[in-house]
């Protein structure tokens, strides 16, 4: 998923997220990524708003509460989780090594009900036009997650997203993108190197070595 369009953030160069950085700060997102040290506990800390989590490696992120309350959160590499907004608590993840973890703090509002709202996709979206290599991770009122995979030599037809959207290479890559214009692109992402594109059609082709896998992140408002 190339860019035949302008970024609205510069790309960051990808793993390990150490030091930790914010390639992304506008209107619809905060994007932070970090690498997570294994029993390192964080400072007492509040989350705002809520989050969409990307994890590169395994392990268990455990929450306290100062009421006493322990909650583990446990992931595999590649694991996509939502978190509510969270109230003071600290946080230590157990792990072979650092985890790698992309935050997506969201700054859309949900809406007041609280369901998801309804959006028409239309019918070049890529769950109804390609759902062989496109699945749904999740879908909340304020996001929906995506699940992109490319075998070596696989390619998309022409698709069509309709929200700004982060694209999170879980895995090395190198793209050809054809636009709605037929205008064709190359490139070649670096596993972790997190993407900031806007609305538009195309068609991907995995020409690199290996399989491709990518999370979108897209922000429906």
């Amino acid at each position: 998923m190339l860019t035949m369009i302008a970024f609205a953030a510069a790309a960051h160069a990808g793993l390990p997220y150490d030091p930790p950085t914010t390639p992304v700060d506008n209107a619809v997102a905060r994007v932070q990524l970090s690498a997570g040290k294994p029993g390192e506990v964080t400072k007492p800390h509040v989350h705002l708003t809520n989050r969409v989590m990307i994890y590169f490696e395994a392990g268990t992120n455990t929450i306290r509460y100062p009421d006493g309350k322990v909650v583990p959160e446990h992931f595999q590499a590649g694991d996509v989780q939502w978190n509510d907004a969270m109230g003071t608590h600290t946080a230590t993840i157990t792990a072979a090594g650092p985890v790698d973890i992309v935050h997506v703090e969201l700054k859309v509002p949900e809406h007041k009900d609280n369901r998801v709202h309804a959006v028409m996709y239309g019918p070049r979206d890529p769950l109804t036009i390609d759902p062989r290599h496109f699945t749904l991770e999740m879908q909340k009122d304020q996001v929906r997650v995506l699940r992109l995979r490319l075998g070596k030599g696989e390619k998309t037809p022409a698709y069509q997203t309709m929200f700004e959207h982060l694209l999170v290479p879980l895995t090395a890559a190198r793209l050809t993108t054809a636009d709605a214009k037929g205008v064709v692109k190359e490139a070649a992402y670096r596993k972790g190197e997190v993407q900031w594109q806007m609305p538009g059609t195309q068609a991907d082709e995995n020409t690199g070595g290996q399989p491709y896998e990518a999370i979108i992140v897209e922000f429906r408002r």
